[in-house]
């Protein structure tokens, strides 16, 4: 279904959706109940912590929807030694599935204008989801950046061999759409933005807003509401246009 030049229909927007169950205080229910709605409506993956991992890729095996990892969430502090064991780690329990790593970059690090480790920090991680047949994804937390600061974390990303460049870990404020337009501009045509935030920041239109303003994908926990309402608002729109 199209807006514009945009295909906003139900399945277009559920392979936009990265549904996601990171609550501390998520249970067995709770996930395998994530799983059945991840099935139903086809979205392009599930993320959940990394004790979850094997019990939500064993309930998704054969769907083709992506089995997230996350390292060093959600503050992107641990040594990059240890977040490297952390991608390995992922790397054994989902060898052969589809999945893929988004990672914490560590912001201290950036806004201290230590870019060396910044990038090889990306880098090292990146190197383990690439030889493992995954994508990575660098959580940039752009709560906490300038627009100056935000560029260069997303020029950094691009040299370290990063696939996608992600808002946010949800742990703090949402994006401002004018940083997922900054996001998009800067990164290279090759990679894609994500956009992430905390729960009350999503709602079907601001969605809407950050699709238009260049995300490729969307995390949250309000996905399926999304994806119903949009292409709701979409349908009818199209039908008020026919008369």
């Amino acid at each position: 279904m199209k807006f514009g030049k945009l295909d906003l229909g139900r399945e277009t927007l559920a392979q936009m959706m990265d549904f996601s169950e990171l609550n501390p205080n998520s249970n067995k229910q709770t996930l395998l109940e994530a799983c059945k709605i991840a099935r139903e409506y086809n979205f392009k993956g599930l993320h959940v912590n990394p004790v979850w991992v094997p019990l939500v890729a064993k309930e998704l095996e054969g769907t083709g929807i992506e089995t997230g990892w996350v390292v060093s969430f959600p503050f992107g502090t641990n040594e990059t030694e240890i977040k490297v064991e952390e991608a390995k780690r992922g790397a054994s329990l989902l060898q052969g599935k589809p999945w893929v790593i988004d990672m914490v970059t560590n912001v201290g690090r950036l806004r201290g204008k230590e870019y060396d480790y910044y990038k090889n920090d990306m880098a090292q991680v990146a190197r383990v989801a690439h030889d493992n047949g995954a994508e990575c994804k660098a959580i940039l937390e752009v709560y906490f950046l300038t627009d100056e600061e935000l560029r260069i974390a997303c020029e950094l990303a691009a040299e370290a061999g990063m696939d996608w460049v992600k808002t946010s870990t949800g742990r703090h404020g949402g994006p401002k759409i004018e940083q997922v337009r900054l996001m998009r501009e800067t990164v290279p045509s090759h990679m894609k933005v994500k956009v992430a935030g905390t729960g009350s920041f999503w709602t079907p239109l601001v969605a809407l807003g950050c699709i238009l303003a260049g995300a490729e994908r969307i995390g949250t926990r309000n996905a399926p509401w999304i994806v119903d309402e949009l292409s709701g608002m979409v349908a009818d729109l199209l039908k008020a246009q026919l008369y």
